[in-house]
């Protein structure tokens, strides 16, 4: 008689999630942003708070509360025509220990010509043993803005959580009328003999960020965004440390900070100016 007993299959998430922005209105005094497609499915959930004038405000929900081994997530966002989308998260993502294998976040984002597209999500905290295989593809028509932003943050400072024990991939691709603009491929593997904030590749910070604008505009208006964006640099640099490069129609922020209330507190400012004096979602100030 066989007595095994078989453990219960987990139960992983697969979810998605799409949104489409439009323009509405006859005149242009009164066109506004609008939605033009939606989808939900799984734990993926999208809300539309009325917050930035002009423009369709996503904010992105992961119902299940976070990610682990085996989770899939997909996030598909489009910009029509002269359209503007801004697209936040709800909350940071959480990334929890995982059994094994990894979990999948994709995102998926397109910006018709004219249009203006914002990426901009709160945090993903990697919790110890976490296993995380993330990418963001991104196709830009000609005369489009894009303002794309990703966080990572090692463990909650605040509850002097220790991260010795994480694999990341995290994958950018850029393009912009078809061919490839900006490329970015971060791979961090912590073995659990390091604390992460001590090893050399970290040094004492906990959290990082990257910031890419891309934009139509002039390389000497792109210059002079850098300029204000290193006016913001703190006395500091222990609590933070950052650099902005100008490059072919697009500027990169890359910012390594102590924890992740040092990050957004750079962070913040360093959108508004790109923002174009435009509010940030509401959430990041939450």
């Amino acid at each position: 008689m066989n007595t095994e007993v078989l453990a219960p299959a987990r139960q992983r998430i697969s979810a998605v999630g799409r949104v489409s922005s439009k323009l509405s209105g006859a005149e242009t005094s009164t066109q506004q942003s609008v939605i033009d497609g939606l989808y939900q499915q799984g734990s993926a959930r999208i809300r539309f708070p009325n917050t930035i004038p002009g423009a369709l405000h996503a904010v992105l929900l992961n119902t299940a509360g976070g990610l682990t081994g085996d989770d899939h997530i997909e996030w598909q966002a489009q910009a029509s025509a002269n359209s503007h989308l801004c697209i936040s998260t709800a909350a940071c993502e959480k990334v929890y220990r995982s059994h094994g294998p990894a979990a999948i976040q994709n995102t998926k984002l397109k910006a018709f010509e004219g249009a203006r597209l914002e990426w901009l999500p709160q945090e993903s905290i990697l919790f110890n043993g976490s296993n995380l295989k993330r990418s963001l593809n991104v196709e830009l028509e000609k005369q489009t803005e894009a303002l794309i932003v990703e966080s990572l943050v090692f463990g909650r400072q605040a509850m002097d959580e220790r991260v010795d024990n994480i694999n990341v991939h995290d994958r950018w691709r850029i393009h912009q009328n078809g061919q490839l603009l900006h490329a970015e491929d971060l791979r961090l593997t912590l073995s659990p003999e390091f604390d992460a904030q001590r090893q050399c590749i970290l040094h004492q910070y906990s959290a990082t960020s990257t910031l890419v604008f891309v934009t139509h505009q002039s390389r000497e208006w792109l210059e002079s965004q850098m300029s204000r964006i290193l006016a913001l640099a703190p006395s500091d640099h222990c609590t933070l440390r950052f650099g902005v490069s100008v490059l072919p129609s697009r500027l990169v922020v890359r910012t390594l900070a102590k924890d992740s209330f040092s990050l957004r507190k750079f962070l913040i400012p360093c959108l508004q100016i790109l923002n174009d004096g435009r509010p940030i979602p509401t959430v990041w100030k939450v």
